[in-house]
């Protein structure tokens, strides 16, 4: 803002406001609810002394509420934050928006709303992710408590922020990934293997694999057995993958710690339970192959990636 007017003996003279001093009121203004209400009504002056406002802020307050758009410019910028604050958690939690609003994006915008005020409209702006766990604590600490919400919310939830804590691990994993390697048997047996970094095993009391497939928790049926899904990034060109990890499958994973060599964990695994070391390597080259695990400690004779 380059001046404003201030009315001294019935003449307007432009005094020089602070382009920073301004900006800085401006969010002012946007944060408190409050003072926003009065520089509308022209009472603003009789916050001074609760906010902290000293002659140059509001002269900057003054200067606002001369401004005929100014109303229009902060309901508006309100408006598309919410629309945009929509957006990002459609893109990341669908599910749980969708049994918030029953897929209804006027009631979308009214939540995002009143979730942005809540926090004084200090929104994260391209931290997406930072955004979606801190709705999630909104919706747990607030929305939850005020309303009956649809069964089974709350592992919906838990399911989608897991995949969430995955991407944001994945983000932080330095470019470039190297290729899988391949490994002959005795290599293999060598290697001491170890759940991959981009990889999230989420365990979930009840069976919501309807609507993750479908995306819809409004439709599809939820079984009363738990379910564990294992979810991976393949590579930084492709997105997330999901898979149901089999009781078997999930055994297997939680003993792959890298603390002893392949072969050795094979031995244990056959006299326990009886799982052939053939069937076990075919399942860690499948494994390596789409990053599920990866070699904590490399066997000198690694045969080169394909």
């Amino acid at each position: 803002m380059a001046g404003a007017a201030r009315r001294a003996g019935g003449r307007v003279s432009p005094v020089a406001i602070d382009a920073r001093l301004a900006h800085d009121v401006w969010l002012q203004l946007i944060s408190d609810e409050e003072l926003y209400r009065a520089m509308l009504d022209g009472t603003h002056h009789a916050l001074a002394a609760s906010r902290a406002l000293g002659d140059r802020e509001l002269a900057v307050l003054d200067a606002l509420r001369a401004e005929k758009g100014t109303r229009w410019n902060i309901e508006n910028l309100r408006f598309r934050t919410a629309l945009e604050c929509g957006a990002t958690l459609t893109s990341y939690l669908p599910r749980t928006v969708r049994m918030l609003t029953n897929g209804d994006e006027n009631w979308l915008q009214d939540v995002c709303f009143e979730y942005l005020a809540y926090f004084r409209w200090k929104e994260h702006g391209h931290f997406r992710f930072t955004e979606c766990e801190r709705f999630a604590t909104y919706v747990r600490e607030r929305i939850m408590k005020r309303r009956i919400t649809p069964p089974h919310l709350e592992v919906v939830l838990d399911f989608e922020l897991a995949v969430i804590r995955l991407l944001k691990r994945t983000a932080a994993l330095p470019p470039p990934w190297p290729a899988p390697p391949v490994l002959d048997d005795d290599a293999l047996a060598a290697a001491r293997l170890g759940r991959g970094r981009a990889v999230e095993v989420i365990t979930l009391p009840v069976d919501i694999r309807a609507w993750v497939e479908s995306g819809d928790p409004l439709r599809g049926e939820v079984r009363p057995a738990p379910v564990t899904f294992l979810a991976v990034v393949p590579s930084l060109d492709q997105p997330h993958r999901l898979k149901i990890l089999g009781e078997g499958p999930a055994l297997v994973l939680d003993q792959l710690t890298g603390e002893r060599p392949t072969g050795e964990l094979a031995a244990a695994l056959e006299d326990e339970y009886g799982l052939e070391a053939s069937a076990l390597y075919a399942m860690l080259r499948g494994w390596l192959a789409e990053r599920v695990v990866e070699v904590v400690a490399a066997p000198a004779s690694a045969c080169p990636a394909a």
